[in-house]
């Protein structure tokens, strides 16, 4: 609320005026209020008592206002501290406000000047009107008006009609300045056929389109023939249609419109299966938006009988032919239902308009107009030349749809108005409208639905505490504070706005979800950004008596209808096939030809402008809609023949039993996401180039060293220069990102050159490693084995021979406490595949089938350990019936099986980086660290195992490399002669493994003051396994030499253990050489009630010590061997981490 408004108690009699009842909603209770207009009052008002009496909920103002008199003496006895946020309806008329509490005599409530600012209503004194027709857009009946009578003041009903087009010989609602073009809002302008022109609607087929398409003529009620008898006389007249002898025949049939009148429609879905798609795209609403967001007036029209006004290209008539009773005919003129006419149409506006839209005058979607300007007068010159324009190419529009001379208005869904884009109400009505509960069950359906985007809101936990406390007193007498209240609108507003509710963007996949009830229709729009998905509008409707009546089916198909019309400007031209998330087993029905009702005729027909897919999620699972569709509750034929509403191929199939899908964060990668939007490449151009190397190779070598853009390019790779800030972000991007994985240097090296090239590439990849932190701490130092190994036969392709082992146990994650790692032993590709250390012989048949066979087929030879799981009578009957030879390696030494045990080590170094302290969420890394692995260059092969598989490297992002495109028949070659190379390779690293034994091992030598690495190895760690554990803690600064090989160390004062360690436990640290790998120096302590205090960053653990319980505490800063065990009383000022740690417990308790 903002302080600044001064609200005087006398109000201006003059401008006075009553309206009364007066229906406002809040905290989920209507109220019938009366209600005075008054423009002295600078600020909406509602009565004290009033509040009190209804127990209507207030919120604290920041600072208190001050009341004050027209002259300016201060009136009452106390300043304003409370408001109330509440929905005012009058008359259908919505709208949220603030109003402050303050004492009121002859109303409830003030409606004051911010309130005639806002909606800036125009009153009629003579005829007793307020009309809204000049609100913001963001009202969602803006043109509703307010009758009333001197003494009564009533206000009057306004039942909403079937629209109607304005009589153009007494066109009052027009502007003066459009009378002259009133003939443009009436339908009898359009009886004229229009002329060929350059954007004649083409039909054209795709390779191997039948010669003939055939359909049958559906029977018809006396009425309906009546109407197309009409229909083709008329179209006859005009010549939008012609006798035709086509080999191709489209059914039709009527849909009613809701005056009852009826439209002749056209199936033209076989027609449009065969058609080669335009892919002419529509505007861009980024654009279109940026046309108009500093116009301060606008004008809003809306082209109707749009599509009739296209020629079909000459020529083609005949293939859009349709079948009556009365014969075949084909249209001269653009219909409805052909898969290529929005593009059509789009690009007739874009031509026929392309000079205003240039210039900024114009802005255009579709059949929408928007035209902007600074002022009335600017305004009234471009609406002008745009209605010549449209005469002349015998264009009409539809009066009840357009808007004219308003300072805001609703494009896209987005409003726009006063130099700024805003969301538009209608998108979060649905939250904002949710009705504070009344019962447990409802608290626990509002935080079911907030627990779906908690991601996006800073400190979720701790603003649901209260809510939360409510769910774990279930059977208790029921509550409801100030406390919880706050809680609950808090959660809305952040649901509500940035950044979980995002705007759409050009680019981006969208998901609709829907569910119905008995009782309303609820859907979530989402859009994929930044491979997240981002919930984009919300929508909850009530389900009218009628609706109620309907069978599930159709309620089902109403949920989609209703949000694929409220969001039709985001869908239709979605540049990616959008899915439908519904329990479509109840739209079976739909999938049998059917004799379709009126209503689902009309659903039919629309259900043809979408390109979309229908994806099964079990009601259960569909909690985002199902929810919605329940927020509400209310108090409790025509002949179409032999249609089938949906197709089998807009179903996904599910394969046995459906797995639930919820809302999963897929890997981010940050390179590409940076590049994406060309900050890097924009430095790269920016850069100066002082290399002379570089530009010398340029001018010599052409073919190799080129420019485009900007960029300069060597053999097809992006030239960084010499700017260490760019190069430092790559490397660091190319190393630490989770895709990345922390690789070494000869995979680091080969994945950053596959799309960047500078001449210190080598050096500097490799002084990269060396000082990474993480690598040191976790990798495992290679050393040499005393025994020879004995490597096996190198296969000849891949997948001929695999091995399999197992990682565990682990800490439980998702209920798995393994992992089976699976590794093929030519290309080393892997899977890897959580499961439990009680995995049985059968469940391990069963995870080869479903990751290895069924992609990779049956291997000649399985190489593991004497595992439980081989040993088996099951296992051995299995591979012998497979023919899979078995191969079991030297007992207590499995060498044989030595790349199996390495993989292990890489998979456990892999998590050791990125997994919580808990140890608890290593199933959500697992895909990440086998695409890692799998992408990354083996030094056995000089190749990836996804190249070595199939062929190239997997593409990650928007970033191409210029280089030629191959055919198949040289990629299989290169495919060959690069597993040729392979399989020597690897025959030459098992000569380098047979003479690796004899070699020595080297040890670091140290002094005094060097800081090291300490083997964890006989130290106690606070995590639940040692496997996914760092393999060193530190680093540790030297004191001194102890004897001839042992140092002592400066630890942590909390370790309680001996100080000196032997030299094998010890790694030198080797200090980071670049900016991105250097820790920021840990903050100092605050200082508080004269004592310092450290910040803590994370709450890991507890424990119970004598009576009371001690904390895990990570400090922020501090690595982790500086944390600590702290009582509860010490954290007093650290009540957020313990609200974070409590809700990820068991039921929140310690």
């Amino acid at each position: 609320m903002n302080n600044r408004y001064v609200v005087p108690q006398k109000r201006l009699g003059v401008q006075e005026l009553e309206v009364k009842p007066l229906l406002t909603t809040t905290n989920g209770k209507k109220l019938k209020l009366s209600a005075m207009v008054d423009s002295g009052c600078t600020h909406t008002c509602i009565d004290e008592e009033l509040v009190k009496k209804k127990k209507i909920p207030t919120k604290k103002l920041e600072r208190p206002i001050t009341c004050r008199n027209s002259d300016g003496t201060i009136a009452g006895k106390k300043d304003i501290t409370k408001f109330v946020k509440m929905d005012l309806n009058i008359n259908g008329h919505n709208k949220q406000l603030d109003a402050v509490v303050t004492p009121l005599q002859s109303s409830d409530l003030f409606l004051g000047h911010d309130w005639l600012t806002n909606h800036n209503p125009k009153i009629d004194w003579k005829q007793g009107i307020i009309k809204f027709n000049r609100c913001p857009a963001s009202c969602s009946f803006p043109h509703s008006d307010i009758s009333f009578e001197p003494g009564i003041r009533q206000l009057q009903s306004n039942e909403d009609t079937e629209e109607k087009e304005p009589d153009p010989t007494n066109p009052e609602d027009l502007p003066a300045y459009m009378k002259p073009f009133a003939h443009l809002f009436n339908k009898k302008n359009f009886d004229k056929l229009p002329e060929r022109t350059e954007w004649d609607h083409e039909i054209n087929f795709t390779e191997n389109a039948p010669t003939e398409i055939s359909s049958k003529v559906y029977s018809m009620t006396p009425l309906e023939r009546e109407e197309l008898d009409k229909f083709l006389d008329e179209n006859l007249a005009t010549n939008r249609i012609r006798p035709s002898k086509s080999p191709y025949a489209a059914p039709c049939f009527f849909v009613p419109k809701k005056d009852g009148s009826l439209r002749l429609c056209q199936d033209y879905r076989k027609l449009n299966d065969i058609t080669i798609k335009d892919k002419t795209p529509l505007p861009l609403i980024s654009e279109v938006l940026d046309q108009l967001k500093d116009a301060k007036v606008f004008n809003k029209l809306d082209i109707i009988w749009g599509y009739n006004n296209v020629r079909i290209r000459e020529g083609d008539e005949w293939k859009a032919a349709f079948l009556t009773n009365r014969g075949l005919f084909e249209p001269t003129v653009m219909f409805f239902g052909m898969s290529n006419s929005p593009a059509t149409f789009s690009r007739m506006m874009a031509t026929i308009f392309r000079e205003m839209i240039q210039e900024g005058s114009l802005a255009n979607y579709m059949d929408d107009f928007i035209i902007p300007a600074k002022d009335d007068e600017e305004l009234e010159a471009r609406t002008i030349r745009f209605l010549k324009i449209a005469e002349k190419h015998n264009l009409s529009f539809k009066r009840t749809k357009c808007e004219f001379n308003v300072s805001s208005t609703t494009v896209l869904g987005t409003v726009i108005g006063n130099g700024k884009a805003t969301m538009e109400e209608e998108k979060v009505k649905a939250i904002r409208d949710w009705a504070v509960p009344t019962t447990v069950k409802q608290v626990e359906s509002f935080l079911g639905f907030a627990n779906f985007y908690r991601r996006f809101i800073k400190n979720f936990s701790t603003i649901a505490q209260p809510l939360n406390e409510l769910k774990s007193k279930k059977g208790e007498k029921w509550y409801w504070n100030d406390e919880q209240q706050q809680a609950f609108e808090q959660i809305k507003q952040a649901i509500a706005s940035e950044p979980v509710l995002a705007l759409p963007k050009d680019k981006g996949k969208f998901r609709v979800e829907v569910d119905a009830s008995n009782y309303g229709t609820g859907a979530v729009l989402s859009q994929e950004q930044e491979n997240k998905w981002h919930p984009v509008a919300f929508m909850s409707k009530t389900l009218s008596e009628a609706e109620r009546n309907y069978e599930i089916y159709d309620k089902e198909l109403l949920a989609i209808i209703k949000a694929l019309k409220l969001w039709r400007h985001y869908l239709l031209d979605a540049k990616e096939r959008f899915e439908i998330w519904t329990d479509h087993e109840n739209l079976k029905y739909f999938r049998e030809p059917q004799k379709l009702n009126a209503r689902q005729a009309r659903w039919y027909l629309m259900l043809q402008e979408y390109d979309f897919l229908l994806r099964h999620i079990p009601g259960k699972t569909n909690t985002k809609a199902d929810i919605l569709s329940r927020l509400i509750k209310p108090d409790t034929s025509n002949d179409n023949r032999g249609v089938e509403m949906f197709k089998e191929k807009m179903f996904i199939r599910r394969l046995e039993e459906s797995t639930p899908i919820y809302d999963v964060t897929l890997l981010h990668n940050r390179r590409f996401e940076i590049l994406a939007d060309e900050t890097v490449l924009e430095k790269i151009r920016k850069c100066e180039r002082r290399e002379t190397r570089i530009l010398e190779e340029m001018k010599k070598q052409p073919e190799k060293v080129w420019e485009n853009k900007g960029i300069i390019y060597r053999q097809g790779r992006i030239y960084v220069p010499d700017n260490q800030e760019i190069r430092d972000f790559i490397l660091h991007d190319h190393h630490n990102s989770p895709d990345a994985g922390h690789p070494g240097t000869y995979r680091m090296l080969e994945s950053v050159k596959r799309t960047f090239w500078w001449p210190t590439i080598k050096t500097d990849i490799r002084r990269y490693v060396r000082g990474c932190d993480m690598c040191q701490k976790n990798k495992t130092i290679r050393r040499p084995d005393h025994i020879p190994l004995n490597p096996l036969p190198i296969p000849d392709k891949p997948w001929e021979e695999i091995s399999i082992d197992m990682i565990g146990p682990l800490p439980k994650s998702k209920e798995k406490d393994a992992i089976i790692v699976i590794v093929d032993r030519f290309s080393k590709m892997i899977h890897l595949v959580p499961t439990t250390t009680s995995l049985t012989s059968m469940d391990l048949a069963e995870i080869y089938k479903e990751e290895v066979w069924r992609h990779h087929g049956i291997p000649k030879r399985i190489i593991s350990d004497r595992g439980p799981q081989f040993a088996s009578k099951f296992m051995e009957s299995l591979c012998k019936a497979l023919g899979i030879e078995r191969n079991l390696s030297t007992a207590y030494h499995p060498q044989t099986d030595g790349q199996t045990e390495r993989m292990n080590q890489e998979i456990e170094t892999y998590l050791r980086a990125f997994i919580n302290y808990r140890q608890d969420d290593w199933t959500r890394w697992l895909p990440m660290a086998e695409f890692h692995y799998n992408d990354k260059t083996h030094a056995a092969t000089g190749q990836t195992p996804f190249f070595l598989n199939y062929g190239l490297h997997p593409w990650k992002g928007n970033i191409t490399v210029e280089t030629t495109n191959p055919t198949a028949t040289s990629l299989i070659e290169e495919l060959e002669d690069v597993r040729e190379e392979a399989k020597a390779a690897m025959e030459a690293n098992n000569e380098m493994m047979r003479e690796r034994g004899n070699n020595k091992h080297h040890k670091d030598s140290f002094a005094e003051g060097d800081k090291v690495w300490l083997e964890t190895t006989n130290i106690h760690s606070n995590r639940p396994t040692r496997k996914l554990d760092h393999k060193r803690y530190g680093p540790f600064e030297i004191l001194k030499q102890i004897g001839d090989r042992s140092y002592k160390l400066k630890l942590p004062d909390t370790w309680a253990i001996h100080d000196v360690f032997h030299t094998s436990l010890l790694t030198k640290v080797r200090d980071p050489e670049f900016d991105s790998q250097k820790k920021p120096t840990p903050p100092p302590p605050d200082i508080i009630n004269e004592e310092e205090e450290y910040e803590v960053e994370e709450i890991r653990g507890h424990r119970r010590k004598g009576r009371g319980i001690q904390f895990l505490v990570h400090w922020k800063g501090y690595g982790n061997e500086d944390d600590s065990w702290i009582p509860r009383s010490s954290l007093e000022n650290a009540e957020e981490a313990l609200s974070e740690y409590k809700a990820k417990l068991p039921n929140g308790k310690l």
